[in-house]
């Protein structure tokens, strides 16, 4: 789900403006990102001059940078649409699921929260199984000609 600042939950199919951007590093999640099947980024914006704004993707603050793009935009929210369109493409050429988008830009101080985006990712590993390999499992019981008859509990029953 996206969470907008207001505190409304959007689901993350749904992205209010399309926001044109160029990717400038490619994104790769490192395999120490995965907790299991999940990692979790950060896309953190911030506003450069002429309305320039560079967004990259870490796993948190002080961690390597995983990918970047950039962008001409009006405010945080284009920038955060901008980061989710771009996590979500890469979501689905890598083969990925997004299952939960959050705004974080609140969290700056309020004199700064026009300049800075941050908006954190959920992302799971999406392996759908296939059927070559699989095979009916043996060492089961033969099932029996007659079953015995099922038993009803009297539980919960009053006599008339």
């Amino acid at each position: 789900m996206w969470t907008h600042e207001s505190g409304e939950e959007l689901h993350p199919d749904w992205v209010p403006r399309r926001v044109p951007f160029e990717v400038r590093n490619l994104l790769e999640i490192p395999e120490k990102a995965w907790q299991g099947d999940v990692a979790v980024l950060f896309a953190h914006g911030a506003r450069q001059s002429d309305d320039a704004w560079p967004v990259g993707a870490r796993t948190h603050p002080d961690s390597d940078l995983l990918g970047l793009i950039t962008l001409t935009c009006r405010g945080q929210d284009d920038a955060a649409n901008a980061a989710v369109k771009w996590i979500r493409d890469q979501c689905a050429a890598n083969h990925l699921e997004l299952v939960r988008v959050e705004s974080f830009s609140d969290r700056h101080p309020h004199e700064q929260r026009a300049d800075f985006s941050l908006t954190r990712f959920t992302i799971a590993r999406s392996e759908s199984p296939v059927l070559n390999g699989w095979t009916l499992p043996t060492g089961l019981p033969q099932a029996t000609a007659g079953r015995p008859a099922r038993r009803v509990s009297n539980r919960g029953r009053t006599a008339a």
